[in-house]
């Protein structure tokens, strides 16, 4: 079901559907939960998918100003709290893996395990973070119609720019619809996230990374190296995708996924 919480002075837009084992989804920049659809879809039969709109994106709103990875996680448990869960998986892809991360920092215990999926532990290079400023003004200016151009090549493998131009047309539309505050706060707060790799070897719960083969962001040579450093880590690399798999390759994610949540029950 599709509903609403109280959360940190916001109203979270959220989807929550199924029973057993609780998995969060969190998108991608400048995306919403509408990017987890075929996963809700697939998973829901035997999970319970928790799917927010991150603030800032969708139908939740936020304040203008920068949006913190920390603030993301926070507001994550404090849905959790909402629904009166102890423990979850939390899924995040690309800027919802730095959030994942951000969780795994401050809310340890209410792990039941963790999933990255097409992102990257390290923090942001000195031309990354000036790549965000050029972005952030642009917004300012032109609004987000320069983004989604600029954004589509990187966020897509070739095969699916080429072969499903629908895929590409729904991202498309999904950055369009973005909040313009909320896209600017989160680059702010991408900018300005801390280098997760130290956390990697603490991380106790169980962890599965998955990537895009043709991932141009973030690449399955960066996603084998977290893994490597993680206890309890495993790697799915998924053909013909690019940094958007789970869009790109639904039923190869949804099969990762599904194996990895069958084994946590």
């Amino acid at each position: 079901m599709t509903a609403t919480a109280s959360i940190h002075g916001i109203s979270l837009a959220y989807t929550d559907a199924g029973r057993g084992t609780s998995v969060v989804l969190l998108h991608g920049f400048p995306l919403d939960r509408s990017m987890w659809d075929a996963q809700v879809e697939a998973l829901a039969p035997r999970f319970r998918v928790i799917v927010p709109d991150q603030r800032g994106f969708g139908e939740s709103p936020a304040p203008p100003g920068p949006l913190s990875m920390d603030r993301l996680a926070d507001d994550v448990a404090a849905l959790l709290d909402h629904l009166r869960l102890r423990r979850a998986v939390v899924c995040g892809l690309s800027m919802g893996g730095y959030v994942a991360f951000a969780f795994a920092r401050r809310h340890a215990d209410r792990l039941q395990g963790l999933v990255f999926c097409d992102t990257k532990a390290v923090a942001d290079s000195p031309e990354a973070r000036t790549g965000r400023a050029e972005m952030i003004e642009l917004v300012a200016a032109k609004g987000l119609e320069p983004i989604a151009g600029r954004m589509l090549p990187r966020l897509l493998a070739p095969a699916t720019l080429q072969r499903r131009p629908e895929v590409a047309e729904l991202v498309r539309r999904m950055i369009l619809r973005a909040p313009p505050d909320g896209v600017r706060g989160a680059l702010q707060g991408m900018a300005d996230r801390p280098d997760s790799t130290p956390l990697l070897p603490t991380l106790r719960c169980p962890a599965l990374f998955v990537v895009g083969a043709q991932d141009a962001l973030s690449p399955p040579e960066e996603a084998g190296g977290m893994c490597a450093r993680v206890p309890n880590g495993r790697l799915v690399v998924v053909p013909d995708a690019g940094h958007l798999a789970p869009m790109e390759s639904p039923a190869a994610v949804n099969a990762a996924l599904a194996e990895f949540l069958g084994g946590l029950a």
